[in-house]
């Protein structure tokens, strides 16, 4: 669950920031846990303007909670469907900014590194139209690396489950072949397809049409 919040200090301070908790019934479960903490652990570790910040961790009565940067303004995913209302898209230099802001935030994460300075391997896995926030300072920003993955993680996905969006999956990655940062690229191809043309490709697919279409390559 994501609330908006305040922090609070001396003097008057005051900063809306992001409280993002485990929801109760995964609480008692340690692999969602330990996904969590992962998720904290890694984010706090990238430090990037287009990169939703972590401040701190912390736990009390209702569990274990994140601190995360508040961005005011809205999702990638907004601004198409009010560009959509309006009978339009988005301009194409301003759906470009974006990507580039991402891929910059993405390159943050992908060339990321712990305490010690051993590269981290972290991919995002999760890169969407809901996962791309644009402040309202023209700055935009990568945000949840919630199903991230990393070398260093402790929790491996099993291999029978997909993780992230179906849409936005890599054939290599339906295929099961190994993957590296190109999956978050490839993610980020189909976030700006569908930021320039206002649509999803194969609006009317099944899932098991969408998985045809991608692994035989026939992007509109």
């Amino acid at each position: 669950t994501v609330t908006l919040a305040r922090t609070v200090g001396d003097g008057g301070f005051e900063r809306h920031v992001v409280v993002k908790r485990l929801i109760r019934e995964l609480l008692g479960k340690s692999e969602a846990v330990k996904r969590f903490l992962d998720d904290a652990r890694h984010a706090a570790l990238i430090h990037h303007a287009n990169v939703v910040g972590i401040h701190q961790i912390g736990r009390d009565d209702d569990g274990y909670f994140l601190v995360l940067d508040y961005v005011e303004g809205g999702s990638l995913e907004e601004l198409v469907d009010r560009s959509g209302l309006r009978m339009g898209t988005i301009p194409p230099p301003i759906a470009l900014r974006i990507a580039l802001d991402v891929l910059a935030g993405l390159s943050a994460a992908h060339c990321a590194e712990d305490v010690t300075g051993k590269p981290l391997g972290l991919l995002h896995r999760d890169v969407s139209l809901q996962n791309v926030l644009v402040g309202r300072d023209g700055v935009t920003r990568l945000a949840d690396f919630g199903i991230a993955k990393s070398a260093l993680a402790s929790v491996s996905t099993d291999q029978k489950y997909l993780v992230g969006k179906l849409l936005y999956s890599p054939p290599e990655y339906l295929a099961r072949r190994p993957v590296g940062p190109t999956l978050d690229v490839y993610a980020l191809g189909v976030t700006l397809w569908m930021a320039l043309s206002g649509a999803e490709p194969w609006e009317d697919a099944n899932e098991a049409q969408l998985v045809a279409h991608i692994c035989q390559g026939s992007f509109p």
